[in-house]
C-alpha cells in the first residue's frame, strides 16, 4: 500500500504543479507526506498525511491541514522533529478530514476533497 500512497500523493501534487499552483515534495517514513506549498501565497503549505497502515488495498487513510511554510521549516531544521510532526506551524485545520478519512487510490478523490476547503486549488 505505501506505493499506491505514494503513488496517489505525486499524481496530485503533479496535477496541481502543472497547473502552476503548488510546489510539492513526498516525504516517506513509518507515514507519507506530502507538502504541496501554494505558489500564490508561499507562506502557506497543504500538509497531506497518509498511513499506510491504516489503509487497505481499495482505500488510503488520509490527513490534511494548511501549515505556515517558514514556520514548518524552522522547526524542520532545528530538528526537535522528523518531518510531518511540526504541529506548531498549524495554521488551520480541515474539518472535512477529522481525524483522518478513508479515500480511494483515485487522485480526483484526493482532489476534490482539498479543494472543498482550498479554493486557490481550484
Amino acid at each position: 500500500m505505501r506505493e499506491e500512497i505514494t503513488k496517489l500523493l505525486l499524481d496530485v501534487g503533479k496535477h496541481y504543479r502543472n497547473k502552476g499552483l503548488v510546489e510539492g515534495e513526498i516525504k516517506r517514513g513509518h507515514d507519507i507526506h506530502a507538502f504541496y506549498r501554494l505558489t500564490k501565497n508561499p507562506s502557506q503549505v497543504i500538509h497531506v498525511q497518509a498511513y499506510p497502515g491504516l489503509s487497505n488495498e481499495n482505500e488510503a487513510r488520509v490527513w490534511a491541514r494548511m501549515m505556515n511554510y517558514d514556520e514548518m521549516m524552522e522547526i524542520r531544521n532545528s530538528g526537535r522533529v522528523s518531518p510531518g510532526n511540526e504541529h506548531e506551524a498549524t495554521v488551520r485545520f480541515f474539518p472535512n478530514f477529522d481525524n483522518g478519512i478513508m479515500i480511494p487510490y483515485d487522485p480526483e478523490a484526493l482532489k476534490e476533497k482539498l479543494e472543498e476547503i482550498v479554493w486557490d486549488l481550484r
